[in-house]
């Protein structure tokens, strides 16, 4: 099957054309080019930019969650912690809730975050399948931090990477949903989304009387 081709126009703009296939995404250059178009935003990036990623560094809060059972349909109570400057000894197999010092603006973009193969490699992870952003995402990125060991971190160590790939087809529908311009770690809000659901149901049924 064939994947779509992307050539940037003379306008700076991504085309598309049947002619190949492949992924792609920015690389230090098209970064650099995008963070001056404006189209992307990272916190003092000019001194982060990778071969073709943006380095991100841990934020000094954490928060666990505060109850002995999570219920999907109804908020958790959390806990924050702070990490201390000589550092915080992370117990193994607990969900911490972190998040970037750096505050991110991605438009025209799908943003990428992926963990940093040094602490893979001691058995820390920094996401749990939520590393895609979105188009039009402002905010600090939340991390969900999970080691396999007892590890001790730091504030504003080296914790990430963000990856750019263009996005393809109507870039005017932007992100403006219930993370919209976080900032601190920020627990699940999927109750939200039940809610919203029961909301809808509800309106439903009042459509078909």
């Amino acid at each position: 099957m064939w994947e779509a081709f992307l050539f940037f126009n003379n306008k700076n703009n991504f085309i598309l054309n049947q002619e190949g296939s492949g992924s792609f995404m920015l690389n230090s250059e098209g970064l650099k080019r995008e963070i001056r178009e404006k189209n992307i935003y990272v916190d003092n990036a000019e001194d982060k930019i990778g071969e073709n990623f943006i380095y991100v560094t841990l934020g000094d809060t954490l928060k666990v969650y505060d109850t002995p059972v999570l219920d999907v349909k109804e908020p958790s109570a959390t806990k924050q912690i702070k990490i201390p400057e000589e550092g915080l000894v992370l117990e193994p197999n607990k969900l911490y809730l972190g998040r970037t010092n750096e505050y991110t603006k991605t438009y025209g973009y799908v943003p990428l975050l992926s963990g940093l193969p040094e602490l893979a490699s001691i058995g820390m992870e920094i996401h749990i399948t939520a590393g895609f952003g979105d188009n039009g995402f402002e905010g600090t990125w939340t991390l969900e931090i999970i080691c396999a060991n007892p590890t001790r971190v730091y504030p504003n160590i080296p914790i990430g990477k963000i990856y750019y790939y263009p996005l393809v087809g109507d870039s005017s529908i932007e992100y403006r949903g219930k993370y919209f311009g976080q900032v601190e770690p920020t627990e699940s809000r999927i109750a939200a989304e039940y809610k919203l659901a029961l909301t809808r149901k509800e309106g439903d049924k009042d459509v078909n009387k």
